[in-house]
């Protein structure tokens, strides 16, 4: 259809796209609360070095539990006298975790570690630091001891906050999951059936990374995702990691391939792609290493946190941020050279000018809700540890899920073969459009090109 819609239904594909999604971020902003807090004054016992607390109440489909606990000093626990305006103290922290059932208390790790946790404090105020995170709730309470510096306990008050998502909002992720993930079998499936008339070889090289797009968006919206809240198992947890780093890498890779492929008629796999495999590689090597094993070696030590305990994220997150660095100047590159070569010739400005305001509006809204998200947080060692959650409201959830679901769905809408067209054939639009015909613009002369420019410009006011 790209090469048939007028510019009025292309005004229509953008109005589609930013009406829906506007309505995703409505639904998402008057949507439930992500995040359940309990907190209370009265929460902690002390004895000697050892806090204890009781959680309240869980289920469930509160999916995983949170515990902070906030410091108020009443003098400086190592000068003894009063406590200075600002200041940063490293306090070790041992906590042993029990299920709480029928008042019995069962030990779940029984060789408890400790960790040195960061306490920030203003005027004897301290900011929450996060004790341990539980990545699935399997009974109804847990009772929880901390075991910590001595004169820390003497000089301070402290105050539990239990953290765990709502259970409503737990509803509201599993319905959109699903509508998300069969909206996409249904357009893959549309898609495939609109393309069977034509020869494999005769698909443009959007239309081949679409089809993979759509398959790997609906791992993004991940159907083994109910499952997460009925078992115990990292390896569902491990599985969505991947799923989800997947998605981003196959769609970061699609960008390359597409802007080198429309001026690249030979696409062999070592000239073409070799490097951009290797540099999007890595990065999905990063991506699932990182999140895997913080899933996994959380499942064995909740108290664990990769962000303070490994000496080697930030070195990992410098060498991420430097393939990104290189990815970008590499499309940047790519998006240079396809405009400087391609830009005057016809229907190749078409999907030019028609994928770069697509995908650029897309980058842009991604920047800033990550921007409102996370801020200058995102460069902090401790990002990850940190109750950042995944969500702080469901508009979040439901703005960047919809934003790349309703990307896919455009760009199939839009690179999906006219109705009446009934074979590769019929249409010189959709000969175009393929790969042969990339072959043909390269080889077939200066002819064949000027003949094609007069009658597309004799056509530019009809349609795009």
């Amino acid at each position: 259809k790209l090469y048939t819609l007028t510019k009025r239904q292309f005004l229509f594909s953008f109005i589609s796209f930013f009406g829906l999604f506007t309505a995703s971020l409505l639904i998402g902003w008057i949507g439930p609360s992500v995040i359940n807090v309990v907190s209370s004054d009265q929460g902690i016992e002390t004895n000697k070095s050892v806090l204890s607390m009781l959680s309240p109440k869980l289920s469930m489909s509160q999916q995983q539990l949170w515990l902070q606990i906030q410091v108020k000093l009443t003098q400086d626990p190592i000068k003894h006298d009063e406590i200075e305006k600002e200041s940063k103290l490293t306090v070790p922290m041992k906590v042993s975790i029990y299920a709480y059932t029928n008042g019995t208390k069962i030990l779940l790790n029984p060789d408890p570690r400790a960790h040195d946790r960061q306490l920030q404090c203003y005027e004897g105020i301290c900011n929450p630091v996060t004790v341990f995170h539980l990545s699935y709730i399997k009974y109804p309470r847990y009772f929880i001891e901390v075991e910590t510096s001595q004169t820390l306990v003497n000089g301070s008050s402290f105050k539990p906050i239990w953290k765990s998502y709502n259970v409503a909002f737990t509803e509201l992720e599993l319905w959109f999951r699903f509508i998300f993930l069969l909206t996409a079998f249904l357009t893959a499936l549309v898609l495939v059936q609109s393309l069977r008339g034509f020869a494999f070889q005769d698909w443009s090289i959007e239309q081949k990374w679409i089809i993979f797009l759509l398959i790997a968006v609906m791992l993004y919206d991940n159907p083994l995702f109910p499952l997460l809240l009925i078992t115990s198992t990292p390896l569902i947890a491990v599985i969505d990691a991947v799923f989800t780093v997947t998605f981003f890498c196959a769609l970061l890779m699609f960008w390359l391939c597409v802007y080198h492929g429309m001026r690249k008629a030979e696409r062999h796999f070592f000239s073409f792609y070799f490097v951009k495999l290797c540099l999007v590689g890595l990065m999905w090597v990063l991506g699932c290493v990182v999140l895997s094993w913080s899933a996994l070696y959380e499942t064995v030590d909740p108290t664990f946190s990769i962000g303070q305990d490994q000496e080697g994220f930030m070195v990992v997150k410098i060498f991420f941020f430097v393939l990104l660095s290189f990815y970008i100047l590499y499309l940047l590159f790519l998006l240079v050279r396809a405009y400087t070569e391609l830009h005057s010739m016809p229907y190749f400005d078409v999907r030019l000018r028609f994928l770069t305001t697509l995908t650029v509006l897309i980058l842009l809204i991604s920047l800033v809700a990550m921007s409102i998200r996370f801020g200058r947080a995102i460069l902090e060692k401790d990002t990850v540890m940190e109750i950042t959650l995944r969500w702080n409201n469901a508009a979040e959830f439901l703005c960047f899920y919809a934003l790349f679901n309703f990307y896919l769905f455009t760009l199939a809408f839009v690179y999906s073969p006219s109705r009446n067209m009934m074979g590769p054939k019929d249409s010189t639009s959709f000969a175009m459009l393929s790969d042969s015909e990339d072959e043909v613009l390269y080889r077939g002369g200066k002819r064949y090109l000027s003949t094609n420019t007069n009658q597309y410009n004799d056509d530019g006011e009809e349609s795009m």
